[in-house]
């Protein structure tokens, strides 16, 4: 409490640097596999737009779902690759937004699938097609808008030509529907809630050697319930360059740098609502050395809401450390994030930090704090309890950076308003036992308590604390 208090400027940004950071779930390793172009067999990643499979050869005839990612074309200059994607998820939460939503002593059923058909003719023509299916069952209060139920709808529809430009430099262009995914997630990410964040547009993508360049044009797509009938929202855009370089040295491994437009027609923030039009630059550093690696990233903001000036800023910092033993695999965690709040509603500025297109659960598996007038700090620590059983667990700690400004959910929008009763939000312990007995099978059980802190047990609409207990079930073919 007593380092949250002195935190209200970006002059003191360098004192804590060393202490804090952001929830970053991404590790070192899975980061290299950004700046490459169809070279190297990739494996099941979230986005399957991105995945590589390779022709299985004759040797493994009894590999017959992989071979449903490369059925050769035209003979062999160009291959077919199919794919589907089934979760099933069980939520049970005791309370909801600590007594605000709806309660639900039962739980509720999550279900999606995602089929998806990949057609490259050459290694210069491709059309990638995406089908998804996110439906609910069983909630109090019916689907949440936007996250929950779309029964049936194209997360990705696109064309993409690509071709060289000398020995180590490739471009490509992209035009359609598709999912973004960049960093660590914390300002462009596929929001991998029931239904998954789309837009509309061109992306064009230049590899150099070691560097990958990504230009952005994007609408945003709006979420509809129904059945095929997703549209562009005209009322959100955004215009962005992503520069990720990575290097062969003893400490560094990669730099990202980069620059991000978003336009809002209408958006809520404590100050109160209105148009935005924001900037953000930004760099992110990955280091490892032995068995020690980490994140640093920076994150400034300037631009115009509502008449007024922004001027917002993230620091973010996770450092890791895995403890040498080949059975138990364990990993020690400390992770963290500050980013600005408002520090007087009336002054003529905003500098409420807006986390843009996030993930959809921002910080531990209870989607309520996101990345606005935040401090957060995170210890965690992950272990194998058994071949293929590993037990990950997390403790959370949530203080306001500014008094002046409210409490904002993993998307930025405002969900409790300023209330000078401290800094203090609250803190929380999550724990995941995850079994994975093939790379294409997954079930995870979670458990979550979030403790109401000074600022919530204020206010007498937040009744209690929140109990969450959760079944997940992944299948990828």
């Amino acid at each position: 409490m007593t380092t949250a208090a002195r935190i209200r400027t970006p002059k003191n940004l360098a004192l804590v640097i060393l202490v804090v950071g952001s929830q970053l779930i991404a590790a070192q390793k899975a980061s290299a596999q950004a700046l490459g172009h169809d070279s190297i067999p990739t494996g099941h990643l979230a986005n399957s737009a991105e995945e590589y499979w390779p022709a299985v050869p004759d040797s493994l005839p009894h590999q017959f779902v992989r071979r449903l990612k490369h059925l050769p074309l035209r003979g062999g200059r160009g291959f077919m690759g199919y794919g589907l994607h089934l979760r099933e998820t069980y939520d049970n939460y005791q309370r909801y937004y600590w007594g605000l939503g709806p309660e639900d002593k039962n739980g509720y059923l999550l279900h999606r699938a995602i089929g998806y058909a990949d057609l490259r003719w050459n290694r210069h023509l491709r059309a990638y097609a995406e089908l998804n299916s996110s439906t609910i069952s069983g909630r109090n209060g019916g689907p949440r808008p936007v996250q929950d139920e779309n029964k049936l709808s194209f997360n990705q529809l696109f064309a993409e030509l690509s071709w060289p430009v000398a020995p180590r430099a490739h471009l490509v262009l992209r035009l359609g529907k598709q999912v973004l995914q960049y960093g660590q997630g914390t300002l462009l990410d596929l929001r991998d809630a029931n239904v998954r964040r789309s837009y509309l547009g061109a992306k064009a993508v230049a590899y150099l050697g070691n560097t990958r360049v990504d230009g952005l044009a994007m609408w945003l797509v709006r979420n509809n319930p129904g059945l095929l009938d997703d549209a562009r929202d005209r009322t959100q855009w955004l215009l962005g360059g992503w520069l990720s370089h990575a290097y062969q040295h003893r400490l560094v491994t990669r730099f990202d740098v980069f620059y991000l437009f978003v336009n809002r027609d209408q958006t809520l923030f404590n100050q109160g609502a209105g148009a935005e039009q924001r900037h953000t630059v930004g760099a992110s550093v990955y280091y490892q050395r032995g068995p020690w690696n980490g994140i640093t990233v920076f994150e400034g903001q300037l631009g115009q809401f509502a008449g007024t000036t922004i001027r917002a800023w993230k620091v973010a910092q996770l450092v890791a450390y895995e403890v040498p033993s080949p059975k138990l695999k364990p990993v020690l965690t400390l992770q963290g994030a500050i980013a600005s709040g408002d520090h007087n509603p009336a002054d003529g500025e905003l500098n409420t930090f807006n986390p843009l297109y996030p993930r959809a659960i921002y910080y531990g598996f209870v989607d309520n704090i996101g990345s606005s007038n935040v401090l957060v700090v995170h210890p965690r620590a992950d272990v194998n309890l058994a071949p293929r059983v590993r037990l990950l667990t997390g403790y959370y700690r949530f203080w306001r950076t500014s008094l002046a400004d409210g409490v904002y959910g993993p998307a930025g929008v405002l969900l409790l308003p300023a209330v000078d009763s401290g800094r203090f939000v609250g803190d929380m312990v999550d724990a995941v036992f995850s079994y994975s007995p093939t790379a294409a099978l997954n079930l995870q059980a979670t458990g979550v308590y979030f403790r109401r802190g000074t600022y919530l047990l204020s206010q007498p609409d937040l009744t209690t604390d929140i109990y969450y207990g959760g079944l997940r079930l992944t299948v990828r073919i």
